[in-house]
C-alpha cells in the first residue's frame, strides 16, 4: 500500500468521521469529503456558523476517518485543516447533493471550505467475512496469532 492507494481510496468514498478538537475534548462529525490529488487537499464544505472555525482555529490538527465494514476496509488520515472563504474553490467542488444545505449554491453565504492537507495515513484492508472467520477459526486451533488482512502507515 502507498500513496495513491489512500488517495484512491478517499476519492472513491463520499462519507467520512471528521474528528477535531473542542478545547480539550475530541469530537467526530460525519461530514463528505471531496478529496483532490492534484491539490494534496480532501475538502469539505460546511456552515460558516459552525463551530469548527474557532475549533480549528485554535487546533488545526484533524483526523479523518473512513470505513467499509463490507470491504473490511478502514482507513485514518492526519493532517492540518483550515476555514478557508473562496467561492471559486466552492464551485469548482460543487455537487448537487450539497444543495440540501446550502441551497443558495456555492454562493451560499453560509457555506465555507475546510481544507485539510493529509500527513499521514494508516491503512487497514482485510478479506471478507467469509475468508476472515476461517483464518480466524485456524489460528486458534494451530494456536498462533491469526493474518487478517494488510495494515500499513503511509506519509502524504
Amino acid at each position: 500500500m502507498n500513496v495513491e492507494d489512500v488517495w484512491t481510496a478517499m476519492e472513491e468514498r463520499h462519507a467520512c468521521m471528521l474528528v477535531d478538537r473542542d478545547g480539550s475534548r475530541l469530537r467526530a462529525r460525519p461530514m463528505a469529503p471531496v478529496a483532490r490529488r492534484d491539490d494534496g487537499v480532501v475538502w469539505f464544505v460546511t456552515d460558516a456558523h459552525s463551530a469548527k472555525d474557532e475549533e480549528v482555529s485554535a487546533h488545526p490538527e484533524v483526523c479523518l476517518s473512513f470505513s467499509d465494514e463490507g470491504d473490511r476496509f478502514y482507513l485514518s488520515v492526519s493532517g492540518r485543516a483550515e476555514v478557508v472563504r473562496d467561492v471559486a474553490k466552492l464551485k469548482d467542488i460543487w455537487s448537487a447533493p450539497m444543495e440540501a444545505y446550502f441551497p443558495g449554491g456555492p454562493e451560499d453565504p453560509n457555506a465555507v471550505l475546510l481544507r485539510v492537507v493529509p500527513e499521514q495515513a494508516e491503512i487497514w484492508q482485510g478479506d471478507g467475512l467469509l475468508t476472515t472467520g476461517f483464518k480466524m477459526a485456524s489460528a486458534i486451533l494451530s494456536d498462533r496469532r491469526a493474518d487478517l488482512g494488510e495494515n500499513a502507515k503511509i506519509e502524504m
